[in-house]
């Protein structure tokens, strides 16, 4: 009985074979008569593109800008006296401050050079690890390099916007209170983007937790959409510096608005009537800020 059981086995062994796939072909088979065609590789569904990393094409800076010798874009802002950049200060503009300035690309005046984390800010991207102070003698700066470059008019001057310009320009209402501090989160349910929670894919560059946008650290001024008055990152990517004092009476803190790209879940986080108060020396990596003009041509 044990070469039967053998046979039987040896049968059963050449009927099993070897699977035949594409990743996996016989290298010592005979040729075969009929060559059987590979199969077409699939087609995996396309997936929707994540928020570009840099500015889209459709970030044109408008017709009716002010645009100065550091290619800054200002536009009007109808309820103000006041022109705004279209987007924040970014690292190229700041370098030019710097160079033209001994001591800010040395020791912690230098800090905005590198962002840290592993990260490397592209040029387009708002510069940060600013303080109040520094945009201000940014601002000074600006103002007399393009008054001695026949740019801008005796009587105009570059600087931060004050608490209720911002407000303005990020489309809010009426505010009852007569300072910052009164002001603060005033205003319930109104978002840069609008009125809608949690914000839509594309609102800004916020906290990954969010899940609107694909950007871990900064992004390129002018990767998102910008609003009825042509301004971008009114909300997310960089906190802003404001002219005002959070509290005037103790003239200790400086107001920052408009949250940033570690800003979170948390729905009253991103009020467009947050603000942040903080001293006028301190910089962070989350910190930047953006220019008005004074005597552009405000709506």
């Amino acid at each position: 009985m044990r070469q039967p059981l053998l046979l039987i086995a040896a049968v059963a062994l050449v009927g099993c074979g070897k699977k035949t796939t594409p990743a996996a072909p016989e290298t010592n088979a005979e040729p075969k008569v009929a060559v059987e065609k590979p199969e077409p590789a699939k087609v995996e569904p396309k997936k929707p593109e994540p928020h570009k990393t840099e500015p889209k094409p459709g970030a044109k800076i408008p017709a009716n800008a002010i645009v100065n010798t550091l290619g800054m874009p200002f536009v009007p802002v109808p309820g103000t006296e006041v022109a705004f950049c279209i987007w924040e200060t970014r690292v190229k503009d700041y370098a030019t401050y710097a160079a033209a300035n001994a001591g800010m690309n040395a020791g912690m005046n230098a800090r905005w050079k590198n962002f840290g984390h592993g990260f490397t800010q592209a040029d387009t991207h708002p510069v940060v690890y600013v303080s109040w102070n520094d945009a201000q003698a940014f601002c000074e700066w600006l103002t007399k390099k393009e008054l001695a470059a026949g740019k801008i008019k005796a009587g105009q001057k570059y600087r931060l916007p004050t608490d209720a310009e911002w407000s303005v320009a990020v489309g809010l209402g009426k505010e009852l209170g007569d300072t910052p501090e009164v002001k603060e989160s005033g205003i319930k349910g109104v978002y840069p983007w609008g009125k809608e929670w949690p914000p839509p894919v594309g609102a800004g560059n916020y906290s990954k937790s969010l899940k609107v946008d694909n950007f871990e650290y900064t992004s390129s001024v002018g990767s998102f959409a910008a609003n009825k008055d042509g301004l971008h990152d009114m909300g997310g990517n960089v906190w802003e510096w404001c002219e005002d004092w959070y509290d005037p009476a103790a003239k200790a803190r400086r107001v920052l608005r408009g949250a940033c790209w570690d800003s979170n879940l948390y729905p009253d986080a991103l009020l467009s009537s947050l603000r942040l108060n903080l001293t006028p020396d301190y910089r962070n990596y989350y910190i930047g800020f953006r220019c008005v003009l004074v005597g552009g041509s405000g709506g």
